[in-house]
């Protein structure tokens, strides 16, 4: 099952600030707003080229897309460059700053070049073989679920399926709320959300406490006469010819049918209207459920999503958050399929293969349950050895987790993806990434009255709700984590922009990657394999077997475009004079060792500096907090 090949991430959000940019150091230069001209053209198409729909694996326009917003997207990042040398040129000095003119005579040939470059990436988007554009939907309108339980055994999901009966059918105090208490299943795709609530609408307890039942399959339909309309028909409580009047008399009638009925609801596969704010999401979901008003005292609805945000959109009173099955549980769903439930023994010799296969499908039942209809009926040792190959499994487990990501704003889809870099067990601070989206200008700029920070802060309270990221509290602190799900979705996702480079695999570097996590004891390697001036990101990572407590000189000076560079979980203790040549570099992270920073740090301009524990005694602010150069002196004494 190959894997599609990688989309770059969105970059349209970022050409009006640069064309802003542009113009803002133009001074008259016709240069510079040629560049800003180039820019604000191909915006439009660029905009609405990255929200299509990903196109099918295989098919011949994926390549050309792919290809199309690869090229934009280097263009882009050549123009973000530019752009920051001209203006580092622009605060150099005043013989600088007071005749932008002369910072321009050598860069402007570059901008003539750049903003040609941009109307042929314009004019290229015209050659794509691409059907019509789809908007902002990402969803195909054809999903529909049921209530009737397909599966012939559910594994691993007996406590929850029990927890959640118990729930809707205990003889508990009643919750006093306008509608029924909802009870919300969250959970990645393919996680079998929809089979757990088969099990629970099938179950004889719940068949013998609800009056009436019913079922919908919510998916790509969010309009409240239109819900409503599914909510009749599920009840079967009014004929077929009234299923076109209004919103008004579709209301009247749900509210009659379920009147004075213990009515149980289940609400399959909900999604968050991005195009709509909260407040309007929670005026849908208000609007649709208000008949079950008149439904009686134990009502209760069951919602499945893959998002924590819906539950609190709909006021879960209790929200079951669905995670992977056990590797046992996965052998055991593997081996049903594989037998198509039939009672044979299992053949020993292929035992072996399905133990591994069940630890590689990350508890995902989805992808259990696809490898084992593709294993179905053969003993062929080979054909059970292929399956065990990760990248086999990935890709199966990405196809069902894909429209999670499309599904995000594109400004949301570039910080998610950004955080592939990081090792599978990072535990994330808040403040240090939004930082670093910040530093890479992955942070749109905000509205009059509103702070960068508060708004990459949003960014991430917005990913949060959307299960992208967990968390966990620890000695009274909180952290966030991806889960092994969310790291194999973003690795998907950033595989042309991000790599993460393991201390035992030798590797020649694509000329696309941006952004880089690599060990101590493979710095000196990077020189030969990658040409260095194009990383915005560097994460250097302690090295388990060859310890080092400072980096090579000459080849830091190499990172001339480095936005962000973070040695904090590193060795290295000793930054040289070459760091003042990253003249681009906005955040850098140091180790804890650290006890001086070469003088030459206070000629960057844009830099901001967290030392995790070196200010706790000698720093106002304590440990952890951001410095920018200005007051380095001030802590440092130099």
């Amino acid at each position: 099952m190959p894997a599609p090949p990688p989309a770059p991430w969105p970059v349209s959000q970022d050409l009006a600030a640069l064309a802003g940019r542009a113009r803002s150091l133009s001074r008259g230069d016709a240069g510079l707003a040629g560049l800003a001209a180039a820019l604000l053209r191909i915006q439009p198409v660029a905009r609405e080229l990255e929200r299509r729909p990903g196109p099918p694996p295989g098919g011949a326009e994926a390549p050309a897309l792919h290809a199309w917003l690869a090229e934009l997207g280097a263009a882009v990042a050549d123009a973000e460059d530019l752009l920051d040398d001209l203006d580092r040129r622009r605060l150099a000095g005043p013989a600088i700053s007071s005749c932008v003119g002369a910072a321009l005579r050598g860069p402007g040939r570059k901008l003539r070049r750049l903003a040609e470059r941009l109307d042929c990436v314009r004019d290229g988007s015209e050659r794509l073989p691409l059907g019509r554009a789809a908007g902002c939907g990402v969803r195909s309108p054809n999903r529909v679920t049921g209530s009737v339980l397909a599966e012939r055994r559910v594994f691993g999901r007996d406590q929850v399926c029990d927890d959640i009966v118990g729930r809707l059918v205990g003889d508990g105090e009643e919750i006093c709320r306008p509608v029924a208490p909802v009870v919300a299943v969250v959970g990645h795709g393919g996680m079998g959300k929809t089979v757990l609530a088969q099990c629970v609408y099938n179950d004889a307890r719940i068949q013998e406490y609800f009056d009436l039942r019913a079922w919908i399959c919510v998916w790509d339909r969010l309009d409240e006469a239109e819900l409503t309309r599914e909510i009749l028909q599920s009840t079967g409580g009014a004929d077929d010819t009234s299923y076109d009047d209004s919103l008004e008399m579709l209301q009247e009638k749900l509210g009659e049918v379920v009147a004075s009925k213990r009515f149980f609801l289940v609400l399959d596969d909900v999604w968050n209207d991005e195009g709509k704010t909260e407040l309007q999401n929670r005026s849908v979901w208000n609007k649709v459920l208000a008949p079950l008003n008149s439904a009686a005292i134990g009502s209760r609805i069951l919602v499945t999503t893959r998002m924590k945000l819906v539950a609190e959109v709909l006021n879960a009173a209790y929200v079951i958050t669905l995670d992977g099955l056990k590797v046992a549980d996965c052998l055991l769903l593997l081996k049903e399929t594989v037998l198509s439930g039939e009672t044979m023994d299992f053949p020993p010799e292929l035992l072996e293969f399905g133990r591994a296969i069940a630890a590689k499908v990350k508890g995902s039942p989805l992808a259990t349950r696809v490898i084992g209809e593709m294993l179905r009926n053969t003993r062929s040792t080979r054909k059970w050895r292929a399956m065990m190959d990760t990248e086999i499994c990935d890709n199966i487990i990405i196809s069902s987790l894909q429209l999670s990501y499309q599904h995000l704003p594109g400004h949301l889809q570039r910080c998610f993806a950004y955080c592939s870099i990081f090792p599978t067990t990072w535990r994330f601070n808040r403040h240090k990434l939004v930082k670093m989206w910040i530093a890479l200008g992955f942070v749109q700029p905000p509205t009059e009255g509103k702070r960068l920070e508060d708004l990459g802060y949003k960014y991430f309270d917005d990913l949060l709700s959307r299960s992208f990221f967990g968390s966990a509290n620890k000695d009274h602190q909180t952290y966030y984590f991806l889960d092994d799900l969310m790291h194999i979705l973003a690795q998907r996702f950033s595989a042309r922009d991000c790599m993460k480079i393991n201390e035992d695999i030798p590797v020649v570097i694509p000329p696309t990657i941006r952004h880089l996590s690599v060990s101590t004891d493979y710095l000196p390697q990077l020189k030969g394999k990658y040409r260095l001036g194009r990383l915005r990101t560097l994460l250097v990572l302690r090295s388990s077997s060859l310890p080092s407590s400072h980096f090579p000189s000459k080849l830091l000076a190499k990172f001339k475009n480095l936005r962000v560079l973070d040695l904090s979980e590193s060795d290295i203790a000793e930054l040289p004079e070459t760091i003042g040549q990253l003249v681009h570099l906005h955040y850098l992270a140091f180790c804890s060792m650290t006890n001086k920073l070469p003088k030459s740090i206070y000629r960057l301009q844009y830099l901001e500096v967290l030392p995790v524990l070196l200010f706790q005694d000698n720093h106002p602010g304590g440990a952890g907090k951001f410095a920018t150069v200005k007051n380095l002196k001030t802590c440092y004494g130099n």
